[in-house]
């Protein structure tokens, strides 16, 4: 996928822990809100939508691309 492609997709808990693990940032699904977190940091990398989905941007930003 390309950069501006996976920028605007939307990703699956799997898919964006997957590419967090990648980058050695270790991630969870928060229960609370569904939020994707860094267990290190506490950080909020991305904010689950409405069908339980994450912004590609925003896991590329955490990441720091």
């Amino acid at each position: 996928m390309r950069y501006w492609e996976a920028c605007q997709a939307q990703v699956t808990a799997r898919e964006a822990i997957a590419e967090c693990r990648l980058h050695h940032i270790v991630a969870i699904v928060r229960d609370a809100d569904q939020s994707l977190v860094d267990t290190e940091t506490g950080d909020v990398i991305a904010e689950a939508d409405d069908e339980g989905e994450y912004y590609g941007g925003d896991v590329l930003g955490y990441i720091g691309y």
